[in-house]
């Protein structure tokens, strides 16, 4: 019995060898992200190839090592910051492609009145946004180029005298930046 058990655990053992496994992101946003695997700054401008990390883990006959990959992507005003983790696992390449998921936004205020306030909402949604503003925006200014989700239909204008304006439509695509103009009538 000693002698099947000592021959299984040394079946293991050399069953057991280092695999290859690849981790590649992929830059499809057309503009210049920063993706960082592992510590690794990778710079990708568009049509570059993509950012590749190998990893060498351990396959036993039984089971395999498995490792998690950190992933960090930062990239301009149409694609939010993510950080999350890839598991990889021995003989088992992984993926993920980068797209734009936000949209620009900016407002040109040629009223009389300085804006305090701007709130988004979604057709259906009975809730405003939280105010998108980091500052007053002044008569004959325009805010600068601001990241949000592009989900909204509608914009509303709050002065710093509290007077809520009309609500308006407004149309945001993930990867442009849509200029809206308030007369504030």
């Amino acid at each position: 019995m000693k002698r099947v058990l000592f021959l299984i655990i040394v079946l293991i053992i050399f069953g057991a060898c280092a695999k290859q496994s690849e981790l590649t992101i992929y830059n499809d946003t057309g503009q210049s992200i920063r993706v960082i695997l592992d510590n690794t700054i990778h710079q990708l401008y568009p049509n570059d190839p993509p950012a590749v990390e190998t990893y060498y883990l351990n396959s036993f006959i039984l089971f395999g090592e498995t490792v998690d990959a950190p992933i960090i992507i930062e990239g301009q005003i149409y694609l939010e910051h993510k950080e999350f983790v890839m598991k990889m696992k021995p003989n088992k390449d992984r993926w993920y492609h980068v797209e734009l998921d936000r949209a620009g936004l900016q407002v040109s205020n040629v009223s009389l009145f300085p804006l305090s306030t701007i709130q988004l909402r979604a057709e259906g949604d009975e809730e405003w946004s939280d105010n998108i503003l980091t500052e007053i925006l002044y008569t004959e200014t325009m805010s600068p180029t601001i990241s949000i989700i592009p989900d909204y239909d509608y914009i509303k204008m709050i002065d710093i005298f509290d007077t809520e304006y009309q609500e308006e439509i407004i149309e945001l695509n993930a990867g442009e930046t849509a200029t809206f103009i308030f007369f504030g009538s």
